[in-house]
């Protein structure tokens, strides 16, 4: 891929929102409020509870799962949305029932279950590659980062794929592609700047202009990976994850 390709993903990206700009407002909505609850509660509340808990004695444990639950579902449900403008993008969804499509991780328990264990996985090998260094734990959260929608694809036809073996698999499609999409992300810098600047109003178009740039992103690595001669399955078990 090369700057063309970004430039179009972003711009198609940005075409389908603002044209659609109220679907995509009510697919995000949930989960962008639960997260604007979660962090105004972590920033209004850190000094008073932290000065509550010295006082008993006590952690802060009780108030960060409180706050972590927020976003812990704010995640679920932004997986539901990314989820979503893949199958736009492929045009094997509409564009109706926006805030039921928010919920798109709960339709199959496969696909709840396949994301838990996948983001422990992935939050776990990040961590232990970013003990060497920050930068090599970067560069595994990129060649993770494809994961799921790998092991959502793969349980949609039918195969077995454990997750161990889709992140395995979304190192390998990565491979070569991680810069690419490091440096797409690093576009929307002024994006989320406008976003902080606008107390996270510009955000409502902002997030899932972003969300579907990438929802392009995965979908053409892979078409691109389909196309390649003698490509490897996803579900190929002679390699796992080191």
């Amino acid at each position: 891929m090369d700057k063309q390709d970004r430039l179009n993903f972003k711009l198609g990206a940005k075409q389908q929102v603002t044209t659609n700009f109220k679907f995509y407002l009510l697919l995000s909505i949930l989960w962008l409020a639960l997260q604007w609850i979660g962090g105004s509660m972590y920033a209004r509340d850190m000094n008073w509870v932290a000065r509550i808990n010295e006082e008993n004695g006590m952690g802060l444990n009780g108030f960060f799962s409180f706050a972590g639950l927020f976003f812990l579902v704010a995640a679920m449900l932004r997986m539901g949305a990314r989820l979503t403008m893949i199958d736009l993008d492929r045009g094997k969804a509409t564009l109706d029932n926006p805030i039921q499509r928010s919920f798109a991780l709960f339709d199959k328990g496969q696909y709840f279950l396949g994301w838990i264990f996948i983001s422990i996985l992935v939050g776990i090998f990040t961590f232990l590659w970013s003990l060497l260094l920050v930068f090599p734990g970067i560069i595994k959260a990129y060649a993770y980062s494809q994961a799921f929608y790998i092991y959502r694809d793969a349980y949609d036809r039918g195969e077995q794929m454990s997750a161990l073996q889709a992140i395995t698999a979304s190192r390998r499609l990565m491979d070569g592609n991680k810069s690419f999409l490091f440096i797409m992300d690093l576009s929307y810098i002024l994006w989320f700047l406008l976003v902080s600047i606008t107390f996270n109003i510009a955000g409502l178009f902002v997030y899932p202009y972003y969300d579907m740039a990438r929802a392009k992103f995965y979908n053409q690595l892979v078409v691109r990976q389909q196309d390649q001669p003698g490509a490897t399955k996803f579900t190929d078990e002679s390699q796992h994850e080191d």
